[in-house]
């Protein structure tokens, strides 16, 4: 089973929307602070995990990689957000974040055995969690 073109294409899509959700965070001051902490340091890996999302079907593995780089960097920044507005859609997100990054892995060390509807399901959950959290930082 391989890692076709459009689901790279929508998972690529899901994490460049989530970028682009947290660059309209405004709101009250600490408010708007949380979701800046979220954002920071995300530009730097996302062109990386593109091109590498893009190469999925020939290198999973470099691919899982830059996927677990995201997912790091973005987990670092909401160990970082204290207001209670934002917390909670930046966990519901996180979580959502690691739960693709394993079920990628998964795809990444076995491509022909790999569950591509739970991949599909977690790459759907991480597009809901950072639309929530798009919502919250507006």
């Amino acid at each position: 089973m391989s890692f076709s073109r459009s689901k790279s294409a929508s998972l690529i899509g899901a994490l460049a929307i989530s970028g682009l959700l947290l660059t309209g965070c405004a709101g009250g001051q600490s408010k708007a602070d949380a979701c800046k902490v979220l954002e920071k340091g995300l530009t730097n890996v996302q062109d990386d995990l593109s091109s590498s999302l893009s190469n999925a079907s020939t290198d999973p593995e470099g691919a899982s990689k830059s996927l677990q780089a995201v997912a790091d960097t973005f987990s670092d920044n909401v160990s970082k957000v204290t207001n209670d507005e934002v917390t909670p859609a930046a966990e519901d997100a996180n979580g959502a974040l690691t739960a693709l990054v394993d079920e990628f892995a998964k795809y990444a060390s076995d491509p022909t055995g790999a569950d591509v509807d739970a991949l599909t399901a977690a790459s759907t959950d991480v597009q809901t969690t950072f639309t929530e959290l798009g919502k919250v930082c507006s």
